[in-house]
Formats: structure tokens, C-alpha cells, sequence
């Protein structure tokens, strides 16, 4: 398999593990809880950004099954932006600290970093679902509450990733 095809099959599985764990939890996962523990495989983008790619087009399918062509578009949109600005931020950060951090201290700031930002970058989906959806919640509660799912979620999936990651070399 040529690296091309080899590359393309990576993101279609990172996309396909999204989606299937997505929606195998859809009662928590859709809809007004939105607790996606497969929120966790953003912090792929932290071993190569290549991830990026798989990941959005995971978010992307599985809002088909959330709130539909608005959620396509805004959660896709945010995904994107944030997960790029996170990378960007723990990369500085991290550059920063590199000789006053051992590897391991290194990597929980750097999945650290991802996680407050796109936590905080909730305000995106709060928005989409106050204004937009209409769907009756009060911003700012909804805003707090996507937050802490957010970060929960990241965390999880960071207690499952890190084990993996010491398996697989995600950055080749």
C-alpha cells in the first residue's frame, strides 16, 4: 500500500472509530446530553495533525445524526478551528517547557491545553443550539454544561489514548 492510500485508510478508520463510538452511545452522546467520549480522539491532532482530518470528518457524519445541517455545518466549522488552535497552542506551550518537563509531564500539558481550549470552545455549539435551533435552554447554563461535558469527555478519552499510544506509534 502506497503511503497516499495508507494515510487516507488512517483518517477513514479515526473517522469510522468517531462515528460508530459516537452513535453506539447516541443517548448520551446526541442530543441534549452530548457527551461524546469519542471527543477523545482529538488528542490524536496532538501526535500528528494530520488526525485533524479524521476526526472532523467523524464530527461531521455523526452531526448528521445530532441536529441535522446546522450542526454539520457550525460543529464541523468549530472542530476544525479549535482543534487547529489547540495544536498550535500546546505545540508553543510545550516548546516553552520542553527542557523544564520530562515526557510524560509533557504530554498531560499538551492534552491539557486541548482540552481547556476546546472545552471553553463550547461557546460555538451553546450558541448554535440557543439562537439558531432554538431549542429553549438559557445560554449561559448550557454553555457551563457543554463545558464540563467537554472536558470530561477529552479526559476519558485521554485516559484511553495515552495507554494506546504507548502501543501504537500515532505519529508515523
Amino acid at each position: 500500500m502506497n503511503i497516499q492510500n495508507r494515510e487516507i485508510t488512517r483518517q477513514a478508520v479515526v473517522a469510522a472509530i468517531y462515528v460508530v463510538v459516537s452513535l453506539a452511545m447516541a443517548p448520551i452522546s446526541l442530543g441534549p446530553l452530548n457527551f461524546r467520549l469519542s471527543e477523545g480522539l482529538n488528542l490524536l491532532a496532538l501526535y500528528d495533525k494530520k488526525y485533524i482530518r479524521g476526526v472532523v470528518v467523524g464530527v461531521f457524519i455523526t452531526n448528521l445524526f445530532a441536529y441535522g445541517i446546522y450542526d454539520m455545518i457550525i460543529g464541523t466549522a468549530s472542530t476544525y478551528i479549535f482543534l487547529h488552535l489547540g495544536v498550535w497552542v500546546a505545540d508553543r506551550v510545550s516548546k516553552q517547557m520542553n527542557n523544564k518537563m520530562d515526557n510524560f509531564q509533557l504530554t498531560i500539558l499538551r492534552y491539557g491545553i486541548l482540552t481547556i481550549i476546546f472545552s471553553l470552545s463550547m461557546f460555538t455549539i451553546a450558541a448554535m443550539l440557543v439562537f439558531i435551533i432554538d431549542t429553549g435552554e438559557a445560554f449561559w447554563p448550557l454553555y457551563v454544561y457543554l463545558v464540563v461535558s467537554e472536558a470530561l469527555a477529552m479526559i476519558l478519552g485521554g485516559l484511553i489514548v495515552y495507554p494506546v499510544m504507548k502501543r501504537i506509534d500515532f505519529e508515523n
